[in-house]
């Protein structure tokens, strides 16, 4: 999955665990979103950072509605994943510090997408509008990566451009991390 990640330069993407924790990135998908590098590796899962991190609430215009499929596909891969004591760990931590997260989890709702649009509200950039699809490596089941496309010649695409000519330098420090 690496050297994927190493060749998609114009496209942000990220590699993750079933239960969205965050194990590799490329420079454009921390300029996107947050660059995971800073942030300790017991704490970077996606879902956890939707919940805990202010920069996701800005970030995400339609913030609920990716908080509730983020949870409902969580919950859907953790009926696999029921002796998995970092999800027992996540899942309680989220259910202490977050009402709506307590409350949606409880509510048992489950749903597997794994392609979709999504909304950035992005600090430099302005809005984007993104395109994502979700693969998993054959080799592993616990890998999949997640890659973001904007719209041939639209906005998007040119403010994908915009993050990627800064990325280029702030990326020549990032290190991606892998399992």
């Amino acid at each position: 999955m690496q050297r994927i990640l190493d060749h998609l330069s114009d496209t942000p993407a990220m590699v993750a665990t079933p239960t969205m924790d965050i194990l590799a990135w490329n420079p454009l998908a921390a300029a996107l979103m947050i660059d995971f590098g800073e942030i300790p590796e017991r704490e970077r899962n996606f879902l956890r950072l939707i919940f805990t991190d202010p920069r996701m609430r800005n970030l995400y215009p339609e913030w609920e509605d990716l908080a509730r499929a983020t949870t409902a596909y969580v919950r859907m891969e953790a009926a696999n994943k029921r002796d998995d004591p970092r999800l027992t760990t996540l899942v309680g931590e989220l259910s202490l510090r977050n009402p709506q997260f307590r409350q949606w989890w409880a509510g048992h709702h489950v749903a597997i997408k794994r392609r979709g649009s999504r909304n950035y509200n992005h600090p430099l950039v302005g809005e984007i509008t993104l395109d994502w699809d979700t693969l998993t490596s054959n080799a592993d089941q616990d890998q999949q990566i997640i890659i973001f496309t904007a719209a041939p010649g639209s906005a998007s695409e040119q403010a994908l451009r915009i993050l990627g000519s800064r990325s280029t330098h702030a990326g020549e420090h990032a290190e991606a991390r892998s399992r």
